[in-house]
């Protein structure tokens, strides 16, 4: 045999021996990949079954061999809820179990909008931590729920003048903030306040200034004006104030007091509750 046969012998034992590897090596991929495929498909199943299996709150759930983390991730659902805690790849749990706990944390990263629930959580748990944060929340968003929350914190401390700028409803809390306040009455004139709210604040102005300051005071809130009437035993005025408004409310305890009987007003309205 020449050298040149010889060659290409060693050619041809290289070549065969290329091509079976090659057909080996492409052999085993193909089993790899239907194989990968068959797990990904028992996967899918498996996690589909352990959803359901949390939606419904019971423990019957599946490890799966693929999908491992996304299963981690499943097992934080509970009913209609997720329980955040530490999942591996999913790392934003962790920050929303803070949100939930009241925590602060650094919002932006998510690039979320101001109307997120977990945007609007993370504003609201800062005001119970810093009320001064409130009037920059009234400034800088336009998220109509954060403002309204950042309204009734911010309205405890400020001008009364400036509370009238808003047009949201006046609390019982925001009055009895503002109770000695010379701008009260333009307060009373914005409040929607219950009947029992008012004698509230009747009650809170009682005694801290002259009768008849307070009675001018109270003027905007019948029922108070009523109340602080009949408590200074003014009976004719609250006679008036009663018919006018028609507060039936005091019609019993007016004709008590239009016969001569003794009676307590305040013992009067604790009867009534």
């Amino acid at each position: 045999m020449d050298i040149s046969l010889q060659n290409a012998v060693w050619v041809g034992v290289f070549l065969t021996a290329f091509y079976l590897f090659s057909l080996l090596f492409f052999s085993f991929l193909n089993l790899k990949g239907y194989l990968f495929k068959k797990n990904i498909q028992k996967d899918i199943q498996t996690v589909t079954n352990n959803i359901k299996s949390r939606l419904l709150f019971k423990d019957e759930t599946k490890e799966p061999k693929i999908l491992k983390d996304l299963n981690s991730f499943i097992l934080t659902i509970k009913g209609l809820e997720i329980v955040p805690k530490k999942v591996e790849n999913f790392e934003l749990l962790e920050d929303l179990a803070k949100l939930k706990e009241g925590e602060v944390i650094e919002i932006s990263k998510y690039k979320l909008k101001e109307d997120n629930p977990w945007f609007i959580l993370n504003v609201k748990n800062r005001l119970k931590k810093d009320p001064s944060y409130a009037k920059e929340v009234l400034k800088k968003f336009k998220n109509e729920e954060l403002k309204k929350e950042a309204f009734y914190i911010w309205a405890k401390e400020a001008k009364i003048k400036e509370i009238l700028k808003y047009n949201y409803p006046i609390t019982l809390e925001i009055v009895l903030s503002h109770i000695n306040d010379e701008d009260l009455p333009l307060l009373l004139k914005q409040a929607k306040l219950s009947p029992k709210e008012q004698i509230e604040v009747a009650k809170n102005i009682y005694q801290t200034q002259n009768p008849d300051k307070e009675l001018e005071i109270i003027k905007p809130l019948p029922f108070g004006y009523a109340y602080l009437a009949l408590k200074y035993e003014h009976i004719d005025l609250a006679k008036e104030i009663i018919e006018e408004n028609d507060l039936k409310y005091f019609e019993y305890f007016l004709k008590l007091r239009l016969n001569g009987i003794k009676a307590d007003i305040d013992e009067y309205i604790q009867s009534t509750i």
